[in-house]
């Protein structure tokens, strides 16, 4: 049975001028239920009087009671039985959207909502917020990625940008540098280096329809022989903590949930730089990584038969996404902002962290719907590698078995 979608785009919302719905005793109230993360609660929950007073400015005489509910934006596709029951509005993870559209638990974004969305953030984000051409959700941050963080006391600016340079300075120092490759989401990135790729097409419902990919041919070869390279260089270590003198670090390859732990374990000694080069077969790319995003995703079975709660569920997933609470989330957390404007304001600009962040958005691969296998299939490739059984010779043959096993996912 397919699977109905409320959509309501903003002409709608506008039209119905969120009339009464008459839900409770008191015609005028408006309840709505918000999915977040425990530890930004409070931050949130100060949004959302931004939000009220924004309504109480443009004329809206209704009364806005929000309740808070915790699930993590990587959890709540699964933490979240029942969609009926559900949050109206929830934070989720950008790779998490084909669960959701499955659930049912998206409401298509269109009309005036859509040119909002699709105007006003970057291209990463109107990526992120797209599910088999639609629009399903609203993006307020695009950092979700991984990059070199490292001493700056033990290793230079110009000798991190290629790998092959951070590997001669390490065995110089007797030093290595972490790279969690034997974790999907770093390793199966890196197959991305030379071009080789996924498509993904899906059916009405949301169901994977077909899988395309190339990691058999010259491209994915090139990245696998990467990938080879690295984890059988003396200097590479399976690692992903902050560099320090007991551990032996010069850097390690981090994602950006954790600068706040590695400044403060560096301190003015921390330094960060996009992805580095390798050269193989005398091509030289930088290593791929993946850039992914949160989003706000408005749940329509919460609100089937009530369009006023509905259309107050999209005004919040439009507000907190909007220029200004993207700003704040920068000031309060770092986090750097999907928005337009917001991205061009001096303070964001000045950030190393999102300086290499827009430097790698160039190339990285942006994290949204991902084949079954893909976090399977790179791990059998890297525990090859690394128990020595995947070699040089058989590696065309490694990685033919890879791609058919992504071409399979269903």
């Amino acid at each position: 049975m397919k699977k109905k979608l409320f959509a309501l785009g903003a002409a709608t919302v506008l039209a119905l001028g969120l009339a009464s719905c008459g839900e409770t005793e008191n015609s005028n109230v408006i309840k709505l239920e918000y999915s977040g993360t425990a530890s930004n609660k409070a931050f949130n929950e100060s949004l959302f009087e931004d939000f009220k007073a924004a309504r109480r400015a443009a004329g809206d005489t209704h009364e806005y009671q929000i309740t808070y509910v915790e699930h993590g934006p990587d959890l709540v596709d699964s933490e979240v039985q029942d969609w009926v029951v559900g949050p109206d509005v929830y934070e989720f993870a950008s790779d998490k959207i084909t669960a959701l559209y499955e659930k049912g638990a998206l409401a298509k974004i269109s009309g005036p909502n859509a040119i909002f969305l699709e105007e006003n953030n970057s291209e990463l984000g109107v990526d992120l917020a797209t599910f088999n051409g639609e629009f399903y959700a609203y993006p307020y941050t695009g950092d979700n990625t991984y990059y070199l963080q490292y001493d700056k006391s033990l290793i230079s600016a110009e000798d991190v940008t290629s790998i092959e340079r951070i590997f001669e300075v390490c065995a110089e120092k007797g030093l290595k540098l972490g790279y969690n490759l034997e974790e999907a989401f770093w390793g199966a990135a890196s197959l991305f280096t030379f071009g080789a790729d996924y498509k993904m097409t899906f059916d009405e419902d949301g169901a994977v329809h077909s899988v395309e990919a190339d990691f058999d041919s010259e491209k994915g070869l090139k990245a696998a022989k990467a990938l080879y390279s690295i984890m059988n260089n003396p200097a590479w270590q399976n690692a992903m903590e902050a560099p320090t003198p007991t551990n032996g670090l010069i850097g390690c390859i981090a994602g950006t949930w954790d600068i706040a732990t590695y400044k403060e374990a560096l301190g003015d000694n921390y330094a960060c730089a996009p992805m580095p080069t390798i050269t193989i077969d005398g091509e030289t790319k930088n290593l791929g990584a993946f850039l992914g995003g949160k989003l706000f995703g408005v749940n329509p079975q919460r609100n089937q038969g009530n369009p006023d709660r509905l259309a107050a569920a999209h005004q919040l997933a439009i507000f907190l996404s909007g220029k200004e609470c993207q700003l704040k989330r920068f000031d309060d957390q770092g986090v750097a902002p999907c928005n337009l404007e917001a991205a061009k304001e001096e303070r964001v600009l000045a950030s190393p962290n999102v300086k290499v962040l827009v430097e790698q958005a160039k190339f990285a691969h942006a994290q949204t719907a991902v084949p079954a296998s893909f976090w399977t299939a790179p791990n059998t490739l890297t525990a090859g590698i690394k128990a020595g059984t995947t070699t040089l010779e058989n590696l065309q043959e490694a990685m033919t078995i890879l791609n058919n096993s992504i071409k399979s996912s269903k």
